[in-house]
């Protein structure tokens, strides 16, 4: 539900002010129109969506404090809460998350939320996907340490399992999950994560080492990472790695658009001054209809005004990709102070800016849902 574009007390006004009292009205007190700014949501769903019930709970929720759009995860998108790359729907290809063998949450939660006037978009997670490796353990992903050995890169945490996504048996597999959920499912739209890497050193799978070396006249082996006068070659090893993730990225446009001509792509992006992501917007804007910038301002240790000025995250993607619609993906766990500031900052520096995309990790609380409803009136 959009923002109303005035206030109650406003419109109580302009109710009790009659024709001949209009003259009395200066210019000053007629009312400004405010841009409506909805909110999105992105929902893990082995947090949120467990039954019949859940759903009901969570989408009544949602409608009650204007939520325009569920981004739900399709398959697990972590292995926190269970292991990642497991189905969250009827699949054909990938087994169900544990508990989800007869409960088919995509379907229940797009049918409960279109009730309610709410989209739904499949989020299809790339990266992290422990159901892919159990297929084929060649296909996780590898990283060299400063000693030049090879080995399974499992992340932050130590416990992640990352799947080499250059890998063509791997992008053939990813790109049958999303062809599978856009074919059966009434969804609103697609939108994919996982499309940058969290350091250069990755990825070392010997496919990957052998399609650099047909285009590029050094092994990415040699490379020494920590050394300053390698930076030619790393930057040159990096940006081959972020022309294969544009490619990578057409080829699931190519299939969701073969499917469903009118059916929305979108991405979640990293900031673009992230160094050595192996993600250029540049390279694949063209093939999406909308990009979702993380704005994980306070990660990146700034101020929330980051998001929105002249050197912030919307402002270095809009370079990248003009045309572009974005919507900024924040952490819901922000203050009223917080929001008022973005809010406003946004409709004065980014007014082509509509929609926010609010995530959680783990599970929305009525809380969170609550501010959702509070932020409407700002």
């Amino acid at each position: 539900m959009k923002k109303l574009a005035y206030s109650f007390s406003a419109a109580l006004l302009a109710l009790t002010i009659m024709p001949w009292q209009a003259a009395t009205v200066s210019a000053a007190e007629a009312t400004v129109p405010v841009t409506p700014l909805t909110n999105e949501i992105t929902v893990q769903t082995e947090a949120n969506f467990r039954n019949a019930d859940d759903v009901n709970s969570f989408i009544i929720k949602a409608a009650r404090n204007h939520v325009s759009v569920i981004n739900m995860s399709v398959k697990q998108d972590s292995d926190v809460n269970g292991n990642s790359g497991f189905a969250f729907y009827d699949s054909q290809i990938v087994h169900e998350a544990i508990g989800y063998d007869n409960f088919d949450a995509l379907s229940t939660v797009i049918d409960k939320a279109h009730e309610y006037g709410i989209k739904v978009r499949a989020w299809v997670p790339q990266a992290q996907d422990k159901a892919a490796i159990d297929i084929n353990s060649s296909w996780q992903m590898r990283t060299i340490d400063d000693n030049g050995r090879i080995s399974s890169y499992n992340g932050y945490t130590g416990t992640e399992n990352h799947v080499n996504l250059f890998e063509p048996a791997v992008q053939q597999y990813e790109r049958s999950i999303i062809k599978e959920v856009v074919q059966n499912y009434n969804i609103d739209g697609v939108v994919i994560s996982g499309l940058d890497f969290d350091n250069e050193r990755v990825d070392m799978n010997t496919s990957t080492i052998n399609a650099f070396r047909q285009s590029n006249s050094f092994d990415p082996r040699d490379l020494d990472f920590t050394k300053s006068s390698n930076s030619g070659k790393i930057a040159q090893w990096n940006n081959w790695k972020a022309q294969q993730m544009a490619s990578y990225i057409q080829s699931i446009s190519t299939d969701v658009k073969t499917i469903k001509p009118e059916l929305a792509l979108g991405v979640y992006t990293a900031s673009p001054d992230k160094a050595n992501s192996g993600q250029d917007i540049a390279l694949f804007n063209e093939y999406v209809d909308f990009l979702l910038p993380m704005a994980d301002y306070r990660g990146l240790n700034h101020s929330v005004d980051w998001i929105y000025n002249s050197t912030g995250v919307l402002a270095s993607t809009q370079a990248k990709a003009a045309d572009k619609t974005l919507i900024p993906a924040v952490d819901v766990n922000i203050d009223t102070n917080t929001a008022t500031n973005l809010y406003n900052g946004l409709r004065a520096n980014q007014p082509e800016v509509t929609s926010i995309n609010y995530y959680a990790t783990g599970q929305w609380t009525d809380a969170m849902m609550n501010n959702l409803g509070l932020r409407s009136s700002l």
